[in-house]
């Protein structure tokens, strides 16, 4: 029997790994949450023998979401058109160029011809293949519904590129400028300023404060740059290690929502993210508990993500989805109040695809707004940096001239 290794999330939040033994992917999933584990990731283990193991290129290599929507697009096309499912795989897989997911659809292949539906041979690489994707392919061949529940996939990651996009432009031009200024830094310190303490070594007169500075910091890292490095790359490592754990990701979440200026946007973001995967997964017939737990593991934001589960939890108890929202205390009036319009008038999807367009324009506002806020604050920044950059280089010169005359 097959063994996977899985990751989950118990009751409390905490998460957990391990190995099961199961037929399948699928089966393994729901041995653990019978357990009472909430899956998060399921993958096969690997085998220990060197023909089974992948290629360094192909580990490292990722799957890009614009790979995935470009497959999507045309696995709906293909089947919407009457073609089986196997013979587009087959016709889509030669036009791959992705190595990783080349192999991956060969793989999903023979697992088909075996008896296994699509959604449980992509469970099996949970990698490539997010939880809102498996389970919107599996509600698609239920209701025999593929090509629909495709298309909502590729109108859902369309929507989250144009996110991702709309953040990089506005945090494009900071970024050139910190790195310029890096640089600059940098040269002053490896070349320029070693040369000018030789000379004003030579008079005896006084530095100024920012010379001292500069001349204390070329000092510090051609001495112990070595010491430097190790000291930053073991912070990095170790704050890298404790983001991935709960509590890690937790403080940072939590963080990142106090952000002034930024915080208000991150919180949008994922509130617009929640309503509109919870539309996508109701409209595709996924049970609404299904449809909770899904998206408490899809939302990149711990907070939320476990007022999700809460909230799944009380409506076990017989709670209304409006009562169990309002006691997590994570939630706007304004989602509350549309979330009770719809579940009294029973327009639900309705009200909450509302939320999400209110939303995007407010994350789009946000973001112009983000614009304007960057630009005056890192001009203002990159002043008092060039500032003090000329001052401990020109300074010592005046200095010296005033004391020859």
């Amino acid at each position: 029997m097959p063994t996977f290794n899985y990751r989950v999330r118990d009751r409390s939040g905490r998460a957990q790994v391990g190995t099961i033994d199961a037929p399948s992917p699928q089966m393994a999933g729901d041995r653990l949450y019978h357990l009472g584990y909430l899956p998060i990731q399921i993958e096969p283990k690997e085998s220990s023998a060197p023909g089974n193991r992948p290629g360094l290129r192909q580990t490292l290599q990722k799957v890009k979401l614009e790979e995935i929507i470009f497959f999507s697009q045309q696995l709906s096309i293909l089947y919407k058109a009457g073609l089986p499912l196997l013979t587009g795989l087959k016709g889509l897989t030669e036009q791959i160029e992705n190595k990783k997911l080349k192999t991956i659809l060969e793989a999903i292949g023979p697992q088909i011809e075996g008896g296994s539906t699509l959604f449980e041979a992509l469970a099996g690489y949970p990698e490539v293949f997010s939880p809102v994707y498996v389970h919107m392919i599996r509600a698609g061949e239920t209701s025999g519904r593929l090509g629909e529940s495709l298309d909502r996939f590729v109108t859902l990651a369309d929507r989250e590129l144009r996110t991702r996009q709309r953040i990089k432009e506005a945090t494009r031009y900071p970024k050139i400028v910190i790195l310029s200024l890096g640089l600059a830094f940098a040269v002053l310190i490896t070349f320029v300023i070693p040369r000018f303490a030789d000379i004003f070594s030579r008079f005896n007169t006084p530095l100024p404060l920012p010379t001292r500075v500069m001349i204390g910091l070329n000092t510090l890292v051609h001495k112990y740059w070595y010491l430097i490095l190790l000291t930053l790359a073991g912070t990095g490592g170790l704050l890298r290690r404790y983001l991935r754990t709960s509590q890690g990701k937790y403080f940072w979440d939590r963080l990142k929502m106090r952000i002034p200026i930024f915080g208000p946007l991150f919180l949008k973001i994922a509130l617009s993210r929640f309503s509109y995967i919870f539309v996508l997964l109701n409209r595709s017939g996924i049970p609404i508990l299904q449809t909770l737990e899904i998206t408490s593991t899809t939302i990149d934001n711990l907070i939320l993500s476990q007022a999700v589960e809460v909230i799944g939890q009380k409506i076990k108890e017989g709670r209304s989805l409006t009562d169990a929202m309002k006691e997590s205390g994570r939630f706007p009036p304004l989602v509350l109040q549309m979330v009770a319009v719809g579940e009294s008038s029973g327009t639900l999807d309705h009200m909450l695809m509302r939320v999400t367009e209110y939303y995007d324009l407010e994350v789009e506002n946000a973001i112009k707004k983000l614009s304007t806020y960057i630009e005056p604050t890192l001009t203002l920044f990159l002043a008092v940096a060039v500032l003090f950059l000329a001052l401990a280089v020109f300074l010592p010169w005046w200095n010296m001239a005033s004391l020859f005359r």
